[in-house]
Order: structure tokens, then sequence, then C-alpha cells
């Protein structure tokens, strides 16, 4: 039967490329409010999946991740799960 795991991926980019959307944030905020503030865009997923065990559970997401949703050349992830 298995056990239900959920969890959380969050995709950004690589500290060494240059984020447009971010920096643009970044400016619309300086400008229109006068505060300054840094920013880092990503993309966030909510997950979750049955399997036997969290390692099997953790096995299938990194596969998507590698597969379906991460660009390895640009961008880094980050699994976090539910408790």
């Amino acid at each position: 039967m298995g056990t239900e795991y959920k969890g959380h991926i969050i995709i950004k980019l690589k500290d060494s490329i240059k984020d447009v959307r971010g920096l643009t944030l970044e400016e619309s905020i300086k400008s229109s409010f006068n505060e300054s503030f840094k920013f880092r865009t990503g993309e966030f997923y909510e997950f979750s999946l049955i399997a036997e065990t969290k390692e099997e559970a953790k096995k299938k997401v990194n596969k998507i991740i590698e597969e379906l949703l991460r660009n390895p050349i640009t961008e880094v992830s980050e699994l976090v799960w539910e408790k």
C-alpha cells in the first residue's frame, strides 16, 4: 500500500546566472516604495506521492526534477519534505 509523502520543490537560477526578473522587481520596489530589497525569483511546486519508503519517494521526486523541472546548466533545486 505505501505511505503518502508530501513536500515542496524549489527551482531557482544559479547564483552565477543573472536573474532579470528579480532585478526588475528590485528596481520597481526601489522606485515605488523607496526601499531596497534583494530578490531571486524561481518556481515552487507542491507534491504528494505514495511510496513504500521515504528513500523511494525521494528517488522518484529527484527523477522528476532532473528529467522535467530543472535545467542543470542554469538552475538549482531544493527538495523540502513536509513533516
